[in-house]
């Protein structure tokens, strides 16, 4: 502390350090307001490095304005600056989280959207190659099942009776569930995005 200064009020400090640009009287300023001001943006911030930091902005902004500053009551001044630069850094926090928010909901959208393509395709190529495997009346009878036909219709349009095209879709059924097993859960993961 410089022992001139001692003596002198907040604003006669202030007065010289605008009038005179006197770093002296601005280091006083500093000795005397630091720890009243990082106490007092850590209260609010509970972070001291950006306490710190914001303390370190206000005294470097008074420095800077100082053959601008008017300034009426030092501590009012000083205090209200931290204050606005407290609001400053959480309207910055509060940007940053939720642009950062955003940017992972869109990834992890586009990530899905990115690899549905590629699970649907895989799972309709195991499809078709389980419907190959299956034997051509029953594959026939399947796919006419799977276009909206009722049990009755197949039967009449391929002259057998609905126990046997009944026997069809369960052995083609069950023939499919086994032989897509594997890709059973690509097919639920798929279903909500559907």
């Amino acid at each position: 502390m410089n022992s001139t200064y001692c003596s002198f009020s907040d604003e006669d400090i202030l007065k010289s350090i605008c009038e005179n640009g006197d770093e002296s009287a601005f280091a006083e300023l500093y000795d005397r307001y630091f720890r009243l001001l990082f106490n007092f943006a850590y209260s609010r911030l509970n972070d001291r490095f950006a306490a710190q930091e914001i303390v370190q902005e206000v005294f470097v902004s008074v420095w800077q304005q100082r053959h601008r500053a008017a300034v009426e009551s030092c501590r009012s001044y000083l205090f209200s600056s931290v204050k606005n630069q407290i609001i400053s850094h959480y309207r910055k926090e509060y940007t940053r989280r939720f642009h950062y928010d955003q940017w992972e909901i869109r990834h992890e959208a586009s990530s899905a959207l990115t690899d549905q393509p590629v699970l649907t395709a895989d799972l309709q190529n195991r499809y078709e190659q389980g419907l190959g495997q299956l034997p051509p009346k029953c594959r026939e009878v399947f796919l006419l099942s799977r276009q909206g036909n009722s049990n009755r219709e197949i039967a009449g349009q391929l002259s057998i009776s609905e126990k046997t095209v009944e026997q069809h879709i369960t052995r083609a059924l069950q023939t499919l569930k086994s032989y897509l097993r594997e890709h059973f859960v690509y097919a639920l993961l798929l279903i909500p995005l559907c």
